[in-house]
């Protein structure tokens, strides 16, 4: 109930998003959490975003009570959507949320696969629960829950490459995987999007480099590659209360690096905005969203 909005509240979001989205003037923004679709659509329509496309309708539990939020893309250029990533069969069960593949139609670019997704959060699968449940009882079943989801994000991450890499087998378009991680890259159920070749096998790598993936603040962040002593701290998109992680990622293909042979694009920029999280203004900031926004900027080499 505490985050229903008011009238007053529900046009302070608005205002924000308005303001935040015309900032940026990106070509295309990819949502995670949407639980009002036509709201979105008319309020980046109204931006100058004609093509808006979603993966599911949320659910209405009760009165203004949502649930099963979407994921959504807005484009100033034509999309065509395609069907959701469903989890991969050699797994049970679905994605917490299914991710959102369309195509990007920009003129000038050719065609690129765009994958928006939103991955199981670190919160326990709990089942319910009784109020009289002793702590140490309460105590194991986290403990069981935690590992439950730590599981299911591990599958979601494996499917989602598994996915990926069949799509670009189809298709042979550029790939831009983005949205929220639910945790940082360097966590082992994201070892697929690192690896380069099968074990023992680095004579593989000549088949498998087009279906490499890079993160853009890798990419963009460095005209040359850096020495360990001169890493660079990564920036934070999200906090949860005093701790700050970046957990809201943007991979890339093989055809954005720029030592791949059939290179395509140069990676330009990759900006964070999140003065709404590290110094929020009252009155302002209150109902933003609690994630930074990551933008990337990119243009053709030919």
């Amino acid at each position: 109930m505490d985050n229903i909005y008011d009238a007053k509240q529900w046009a302070q979001k608005t205002n924000w998003l308005s303001k935040t989205l015309t900032s940026l003037d990106s070509d295309v923004i990819a949502f995670q959490e949407v639980f009002s679709i036509e709201a979105l659509r008319a309020l980046t329509s109204s931006l100058g975003y004609p093509y808006f496309e979603y993966n599911q309708q949320p659910t209405i539990e009760a009165d203004y009570i949502y649930s099963n939020p979407a994921l959504a893309f807005a484009s100033k250029h034509p999309l065509k959507r395609q069907p959701n990533l469903i989890m991969s069969e050699l797994f049970s069960g679905n994605y917490s949320r299914p991710p959102l593949h369309v195509t990007l139609m920009a003129e000038g670019l050719g065609e690129i696969d765009l994958i928006n997704v939103h991955l199981k959060s670190k919160r326990a699968i709990l089942g319910e629960q009784d109020e009289n449940t002793d702590e140490v009882t309460l105590w194991l079943d986290e403990l069981h829950g935690v590992a439950l989801s730590q599981q299911l994000r591990q599958q979601e991450a494996l499917s989602l490459h598994r996915a990926i890499i069949g799509i670009k087998r189809s298709s042979q378009h550029p790939i831009i995987l983005l949205g929220d991680f639910n945790n940082v890259l360097s966590a082992s159920e994201f070892d697929p999007f690192h690896s380069r070749h099968r074990q023992r096998r680095k004579e593989s790598r000549y088949f498998i480099s087009p279906y490499h993936f890079y993160d853009t603040w890798k990419l963009v962040r460095h005209g040359e590659p850096i020495r360990p002593q001169d890493q660079i701290k990564a920036p934070v998109t999200h906090y949860y209360g005093e701790k700050g992680n970046r957990i809201d990622h943007i991979l890339v293909s093989s055809e954005f690096a720029p030592e791949y042979d059939h290179s395509l694009y140069e990676l330009t920029e990759y900006t964070i905005t999140d003065k709404h999280i590290v110094d929020p203004r009252f009155g302002i900031d209150d109902v933003a969203s609690d994630h930074a926004l990551v933008s990337i900027a990119f243009e053709s080499r030919h």
